[in-house]
């Protein structure tokens, strides 16, 4: 019990101490910033994650591979950023749907994919989505950190 005791009155005193250390240390005057507001943080880009899509590889019925892909969205602002943050389910279900087109027109059979091709089917899937909101085009480039395809052994 008495070591309980002893080690909750030596956290307490590590705590308090680091406080004061940090209160006496830190300069006057000296609080939390404010953030800037979206419209004058200089530079960018400014990405927003799309997570993964996985498209099934059908051939007579049957799943024959899966394509999986990492996709990260590049917005031309940060309005445009929130703006496909805000609709991103929107944008992910158009990708899905060029990625199950390219998947059916053989894109993706062979050795080797065209990650630009792809790359420009799902930033013209995204867009599409967005279009006639507040921006033309508020994704300036679909970058796919991810493209695999994992054959279905199963058959």
């Amino acid at each position: 019990m008495k070591a309980v005791l002893l080690f909750a009155v030596a956290a307490a005193l590590a705590f308090a101490g680091g406080y004061g250390f940090g209160r006496f240390e830190a300069p006057q005057g000296a609080g939390p910033t404010p953030a800037a507001p979206a419209e004058t943080v200089a530079g960018g880009p400014y990405y927003v994650e799309a997570g993964q899509l996985v498209v099934p590889m059908l051939e007579r019925g049957r799943t024959v591979a899966f394509i999986l892909t990492q996709v990260t969205l590049e917005a031309g602002s940060a309005d445009d950023a929130l703006l496909v943050r805000r609709r991103l389910p929107h944008a992910r279900s158009a990708m899905l749907e060029a990625l199950f087109d390219l998947a059916g027109h053989g894109r993706f059979n062979g050795p080797a994919v065209d990650p630009q091709g792809v790359a420009a089917a799902l930033l013209a899937g995204a867009n599409g989505s967005l279009i006639g909101r507040e921006t033309a085009q508020p994704i300036r480039a679909v970058l796919i950190d991810r493209l695999l395809r994992q054959d279905n052994t199963r058959l």
